[in-house]
């Protein structure tokens, strides 16, 4: 039996309309699947760039957070600053075992009428920044600079024993000033001199304002701490009988007079050998 030409034919003109439908459907599904990796890769793309945009903005804010404590750590005590973090408010309180020291420089008034502003602040800073470092050294804190007197505390925990801290850093004190001398200024500078003193007993503490936060210290143990600084002499530590009773050791200390603490009468003062 013969195979008939024009079936054959046909056959195969079906077979090459097949193939043909084939080759569309395939190139269909090849661009279907290239259009879909596309689009994944696309979205993986932005997928990756916005993770490393929230890492980024993550960074930025763990920094911004570190700076903000870092901060708000330079003008708190540690212990105030968790408690400011934790609750947005902080709740005053009174010890009972506090020590107050002052510090200021002699002959300030006449010194900052004849040197260029810019020169006082650079000297305020040189030594102010030492002053700093040597109460973190000795577990004091700051309390505030008002011009040339400098305030710092210590036994805000009610440590008895924290008044050796604040002679130590009295010392510390007297030998930084009288040794060192600011670098790098346009104006000579003399060395200069300064004057402490230092008072024990119950202080209340707290924090004031909302927008501009101050950690302060009050009470009468402040008061009586500036006015020994007042009527102390220069480059001498003078302490009241109140502080010479939290000292273990009283040895190297002599009687130096008096001071009238205003409601207070006169008050016994002690200073070093």
């Amino acid at each position: 039996m013969t195979e008939n030409p024009a079936s054959h034919n046909n056959e195969v003109l079906r077979l090459q309309r097949r193939l043909a439908k084939s080759d569309v459907r395939r190139a269909e599904l090849e661009h279907l699947i290239d259009t879909g990796q596309a689009f994944q890769r696309r979205v993986l793309a932005q997928v990756e760039k916005a993770k490393a945009e929230f890492q980024n903005l993550n960074d930025q804010q763990k920094k911004e957070q570190a700076r903000s404590d870092r901060l708000l750590r330079s003008i708190m005590p540690d212990f105030i600053a968790d408690e400011l973090k934790q609750s947005n408010g902080v709740t005053p309180r009174r010890c009972e075992n506090a020590t107050v020291m002052f510090a200021d420089f002699v002959g300030f008034t006449a010194k900052s009428e004849t040197l260029d502003p810019m020169v006082l602040l650079r000297i305020l800073d040189f030594y102010y920044s030492e002053f700093d470092r040597i109460t973190t050294r000795h577990s004091i804190e700051k309390v505030k600079t008002i011009g040339d007197a400098y305030m710092c505390v210590a036994g805000l925990n009610d440590d008895p024993a924290s008044i050796s801290h604040v002679i130590a850093a009295a010392q510390e004190f007297l030998k930084f000033v009288s040794q060192a001398r600011p670098p790098s200024l346009d104006a000579p500078t003399p060395l200069w001199q300064i004057r402490i003193g230092i008072n024990s007993g119950p202080v209340s503490t707290g924090v004031i304002g909302q927008d501009r936060l101050s950690f302060d210290v009050w009470g009468d143990t402040v008061n009586i701490a500036s006015r020994i600084v007042d009527a102390s002499v220069p480059n001498e530590i003078r302490l009241s009988r109140s502080s010479m009773d939290l000292l273990r050791t009283k040895t190297g200390f002599i009687s130096c007079g008096q001071v009238n603490a205003k409601g207070r009468g006169m008050i016994d003062l002690f200073c070093l050998a």
